[in-house]
């Protein structure tokens, strides 16, 4: 709690142990299975393959930088190799009531996998972060992998998670997969399963993923890190929520509960003008016709994160108002505020009802929770 309000973390990050796929993956995978270890005073990890092939990596150019101005913040969670009471002494620090967790460098983001290991990959760390929320379940909420590389058994795993794992969110990524973009009809048995069962469904872009991606673009070029990173959260959120409020995806499934998570907000006012605007000049033209304005979509049911330090957020609540807004802390990449995220955005020019809202009502909206 901070200042006598509740605060909720929509979108807080947990490091994968090295033992994680050794433990939790299908053994049948053999030598595939990935084996990691930490890299660093920070202490991500990098898997490889059991014969020494790499996997995605865990550490880039930009992380190794970051290592030395974070490595004193975060101490005391390497020195626990980032388990579950350090997550929970890390927001006692910042002052977290509750969080749901998310993956940092998930492996399965590569096209080129076959569909069912891709989805073994994120069965197995699905099954790791339900019993690394057990250490205290009322205030450590999980998020599931899901792989969009085949959707008959994304939605089998949706099941599994719902049914099995007590699990209350998801999270897939947002880049196109072998040509199919996430509003493509091929996806609408797994959105209609995700709306039967409840459960909120999230868009994270990953690091560096082996998809079609903004980001990749531009790295080999000059300032790769910074053109790079400044763009890639936000564009890929931008197509994100144009495919799903303009695409026909809401228009669908009404029941949906979305959320668009570590890409800024402040471009929100902008799209969906852009979005409504298009929508008018050219409905006539639609495969799939929008009975509302995408704005409206995204009012009535979609959420977006604001970062602790983002003051162009008041300019949000101003256009579109305060009911679609939730925080997140991003600890403990090397860009987070910790321990004072918290503190940072109780600091912007935001009512006491607005910042009642983001911390912790619209949190609670999205994730279905008393």
């Amino acid at each position: 709690m901070k200042n006598g309000l509740r605060a909720f973390d929509s979108d807080m990050h947990v490091y994968d142990p090295a033992f994680l796929y050794e433990k939790y993956m299908n053994p049948k995978w053999g030598d595939r299975i990935p084996r990691g270890r930490r890299n660093g005073k920070h202490g991500r990890v990098e898997f490889k393959l059991g014969g020494g092939k790499e996997t995605l990596r865990a550490i880039t150019d930009v992380i190794d930088h970051g290592q030395k101005q974070v490595a004193d913040r975060y101490d005391f969670a390497v020195a626990r190799d980032y388990d579950s009471v350090s997550q929970l002494e890390a927001m006692d620090r910042e002052g977290l009531d509750l969080a749901v967790l998310f993956r940092t460098s998930p492996l399965h983001c590569d096209e080129t996998l076959e569909p069912e290991y891709a989805n073994d990959l994120c069965k197995a760390w699905n099954s790791w972060i339900a019993d690394f929320c057990k250490e205290n379940p009322q205030r450590l909420k999980a998020s599931a992998l899901i792989t969009l590389h085949d959707v008959d058994l994304a939605v089998e795993e949706v099941r599994r998670v719902v049914g099995q794992l007590g699990i209350r969110a998801l999270s897939l990524c947002p880049e196109p997969i072998n040509g199919r973009r996430i509003h493509d009809r091929c996806f609408d048995p797994l959105w209609a399963e995700v709306e039967k069962l409840g459960i909120a469904l999230c868009f994270h872009p990953p690091a560096r993923p082996k998809q079609e991606q903004v980001a990749n673009k531009f790295f080999g070029h000059p300032n790769a890190n910074i053109v790079a990173l400044a763009l890639r959260n936000p564009v890929e959120l931008i197509q994100a929520v144009s495919c799903f409020c303009a695409g026909g995806v809401l228009e669908k499934f009404p029941k949906l509960r979305v959320a668009f998570l570590e890409g800024n907000c402040a471009w929100l006012p902008w799209l969906l003008y852009r979005l409504d605007e298009r929508a008018k000049l050219h409905g006539p033209l639609a495969d799939v016709p929008l009975s509302r304005k995408p704005s409206d979509y995204f009012l009535q049911q979609c959420f977006i994160s604001v970062d602790p330090d983002e003051y162009l957020v008041t300019d949000v609540v101003r256009r579109l108002g305060d009911d679609n807004l939730v925080v997140s802390t991003d600890y403990p990449h090397i860009d987070a505020h910790f321990p004072h995220a918290i503190d940072e955005f109780l600091e912007m020019d935001l009512t006491e009802s607005s910042r009642r809202k983001i911390l912790w009502d619209n949190c609670a909206r999205l994730y279905n929770i008393d």
